[in-house]
């Protein structure tokens, strides 16, 4: 376990924290302080990762400790002990440590945007979090944060502050949602007789949409078809969509390679000559997903099933033949044949590395 002594740079300010008093009812600050980070750091782990869970173990990472105060007020000096993985220690950006720092940096972000009374968006955790911090502060009192380990205070241009007031401000502004104009497909899963629709998309996950200019048999007809959207959504801290506010544009996508996919269904097992698997449910709609996932995929010359149970999707660019596969099992490959000369190469993907996956396809669109 690695240790960092002093590695957040604080101070208490006023009357009770003179020649290095700490009150006790502050170690509830630091507590909830620790909440903070660690919080922060899972929800950079996860947005990093493309990930929605935590590891096993991940309780363990982080562990602060109050290991003095220094005077001058009140000076709290934290430890941060780390459970850092020894095979990933020489890789920076990749180890708990930058984790952490990224975390602190967003915790630099909430007060500076708190002393300067900006907007700010905070997960429901977060808020939960930051309603414990510095509930014991009295007026006339201030807390005091310097980006900079081990520098003094005097530098008001780099030091953070916050007394009672910016506090209560800070608290009575602070959202947990945000308003976005958003574009994109998704795939009409059902609708009710009120007109409610609910689709799914890649990027949006699962949203609800009222459409008052159409009767709801309209869309009733194309159940399990695919949409362009243009919205204004409300969105979650967590990217999901609350509401959709106005849609600016809802129109069925027409795709022959999505067409061509949805035909799979009719094969059965033998289809190829007594060979060939057939195409699972679950395999067209992973294939079809990613057709509707971004909207600048190239024009695909081949859309065909494979023998495994898999689909293929061909194109060509700047004198390169690709290929992706959707493979049965969940996984994916992407492989490329140089028409001019005898290069290829051929890159597979586990079921979990969609977003690996996806910037492989780019790269190959040079995107």
């Amino acid at each position: 376990m690695d240790r960092f002594a002093e590695f957040l740079n604080i101070k208490y300010e006023g009357e009770r924290f003179s020649s290095g008093r700490l009150p006790l009812d502050v170690l509830a600050d630091l507590q909830a302080l620790e909440d903070i980070l660690t919080t922060f750091a899972c929800e950079i782990w996860l947005d990093e990762n493309g990930r929605e869970r935590m590891p096993n173990g991940y309780t363990d990472w982080f562990r602060m400790s109050l290991t003095g105060v220094g005077e001058g007020s009140a000076l709290p000096k934290l430890e941060l002990a780390v459970t850092e993985d020894r095979q990933k220690a020489m890789i920076v950006e990749d180890t708990k440590v930058s984790l952490m720092e990224k975390a602190v940096g967003k915790f630099a972000a909430v007060l500076k945007a708190a002393n300067d009374g900006s907007d700010i968006v905070l997960s429901p955790t977060q808020i939960r979090n930051f309603n414990r911090f510095l509930t014991n502060l009295k007026p006339g009192e201030l807390f005091k944060y310097n980006p900079e380990k081990g520098a003094d205070f005097s530098d008001a241009g780099k030091v953070v502050s916050l007394d009672v007031e910016r506090r209560k401000r800070f608290l009575t502004s602070v959202t947990s949602t945000y308003e976005q104009r958003v574009q994109g497909r998704a795939r009409l899963k059902s609708v009710d007789e009120r007109g409610t629709l609910k689709f799914s998309s890649v990027e949006l996950r699962e949203f609800l949409a009222v459409d008052d200019s159409r009767e709801p048999t309209d869309y009733g007809a194309n159940i399990g078809a695919y949409y362009e959207f243009d919205l204004t959504v409300e969105r979650r801290h967590d990217d999901s969509i609350q509401s959709v506010i106005t849609i600016h544009d809802l129109s069925l996508l027409e795709d022959p390679a999505i067409t061509a996919i949805d035909e799979m269904a009719l094969l059965q097992d033998g289809w190829l000559d007594g060979y060939g698997k057939k195409i699972s449910a679950t395999t067209r709609e992973i294939a079809k997903n990613f057709l509707v996932s971004s909207n600048r995929l190239p024009a695909f010359y081949a859309v065909a099933p494979t023998e495994g149970g898999g689909i293929l999707l061909e194109y060509d660019r700047d004198g390169w033949d690709y290929g992706i596969e959707f493979n049965s099992d969940g996984t994916y490959c992407v492989f490329g044949i140089d028409l001019n000369s005898k290069d290829e190469f051929s890159t597979s993907f586990g079921a979990s590395d969609f977003k690996l996956f996806i910037s492989k396809v780019r790269e190959t669109l040079g995107q």
